[in-house]
């Protein structure tokens, strides 16, 4: 589909069970095309502003896309910061909070009205990036509401701390996420890890890709030092080969040369954002507007 301009981003009102108002915004597309609203779910220690987010929200609405972005609620952000400076907030959140959150953006789609003013009706693809990937994944694989899912860089497991952390984690009551603790006041709380040693099972995402039967796009950089291309493949072997497509880049990291437009004017992104839209229109099938 042929790019055109696209509108500046609005609030998005969402709330989540316990009233607390959760940080989203909504790219529309030009003209409306009953193209999938694809909701960004964003990695570990990002925001929905943060780096490419933004720049992708932009180039899918022009080619069409409704983008919806969101913060998760304790990601230690402050809502329109631009870093984490809320390190209490930070240290409280879960995995099965940052699901809870999904549930509610998803519930407050829903509930949008349909036609021109609105986003309900729309089929709604989840997109994920490294640990938002992760959510991604679990998400999809209990919401009959997703209808594709895109991963990239996801990672293939929640649990990714030694035994030997885990017990620093219990004796202090918390991980700290650098060495020198002066250094960066960021470290995870308690309820994380209690969250991954309760809620194995719910939380287990090579099971959750296995129940996934929606059309369902795997990319990873081969380059990855953070989250290796391995576990892209561990996703995929995981998955239902009838409705899954792996894809790996040569020669790209984790962020795809795109945490700011410095690196490389954001082409590896643009190829990105290629790949995922001509694989959503073959996955859809969607005769746009």
């Amino acid at each position: 589909m042929k790019a055109s301009s696209a509108p500046p981003p609005e609030p998005f009102p969402a709330g989540r069970g316990d009233g607390e108002m959760l940080d989203a915004v909504l790219h529309r597309p030009a003209i409306r095309t009953g193209l999938p609203l694809i909701v960004v779910c964003h990695s570990f220690m990002a925001f929905k502003d943060w780096g490419f987010f933004p720049v992708i929200a932009g180039r899918f609405a022009r080619l069409g896309y409704t983008v919806l972005l969101f913060d998760f609620s304790r990601n230690g952000v402050a809502r329109g910061g631009n870093r984490i400076t809320d390190f209490g907030r930070f240290a409280e959140n879960t995995f099965s909070r940052e699901l809870e959150d999904l549930t509610s953006i998803l519930d407050a789609v829903e509930k949008s009205p349909t036609g021109d003013a609105g986003i309900g009706g729309l089929p709604v693809l989840l997109l994920g990036h490294s640990r938002g990937g992760g959510i991604a994944i679990v998400q999809t694989s209990r919401d009959t509401r997703v209808r594709g899912l895109v991963t990239w860089s996801s990672i293939a497991a929640f649990d990714r701390w030694t035994d030997h952390q885990k017990r620093i984690w219990k004796e202090r009551g918390y991980l700290p996420l650098a060495k020198e603790t002066s250094a960066s006041p960021l470290r995870l709380g308690e309820a994380l890890l209690a969250d991954l040693e309760n809620h194995r099972q719910e939380l287990d995402i090579l099971t959750a890709a296995g129940r996934i039967t929606v059309p369902w796009l795997i990319v990873h950089g081969k380059a990855d030092v953070t989250v290796p291309y391995g576990e892209a493949v561990t996703l995929s072997n995981a998955a239902r080969p009838s409705t899954t497509t792996l894809i790996g880049l040569d020669a790209v990291g984790h962020l795809y040369n795109a945490a700011s437009a410095a690196e490389d004017g954001y082409r590896t992104l643009d190829s990105l954002v290629k790949i995922t839209d001509v694989w959503l229109h073959h996955s859809f099938r969607t005769e746009t507007a």
